[in-house]
């Protein structure tokens, strides 16, 4: 009798048993993942992000930005650089930080994703040629579409 009961805990997966050994985010799926939303959302999203990241040390935090379909010269690295100097006021260290350009998307993407300590790193293609990508010379501030919070 003990022998089956034993049998049927080691048959039931882990999750259902409590076990939070385990980190919350399922290793390489995005944590977060938004288009182009104003600052001030971005910020509440990445302050989320960086208490995962402060949760997780050794863990890394990856920052897949796409620029649109439409957009400025470097606009997925100005975005990129943005959200990680915003991680690092938050108290995130550098080395725990990486930015990514994922090139173009129809619309401007971010992807936010924790990538625990062994495991590979998360990639996603871009979708679009540069051929079917119009980048603009006159932006302000590196952004072609700046989105206004209308709450704040």
């Amino acid at each position: 009798m003990k022998f089956l009961a034993l049998l049927s805990l080691l048959l039931v997966p882990p999750s259902l048993l409590g076990n939070r050994a385990y980190p919350s985010t399922t290793p390489n799926s995005p944590f977060d993942d938004y288009g182009n939303i104003c600052w001030e959302d971005e910020k509440a999203r990445l302050d989320n992000f960086a208490i995962q990241l402060q949760n997780q040390p050794t863990a890394t935090g990856e920052i897949m930005v796409y620029a649109g379909r439409i957009s400025c010269n470097d606009e997925a690295k100005y975005r990129g650089n943005r959200a990680r100097d915003w991680l690092k006021k938050r108290g995130v260290p550098s080395h725990q930080i990486i930015v990514k350009d994922g090139g173009f998307q129809e619309e401007v993407r971010t992807i936010l994703i924790v990538v625990p300590k062994g495991a590979s790193s998360w990639d996603y293609p871009s979708s679009l040629s540069k051929e079917k990508v119009s980048v603009r010379r006159r932006c302000v501030g590196k952004v072609f579409a700046r989105v206004l919070c209308l709450n704040k």
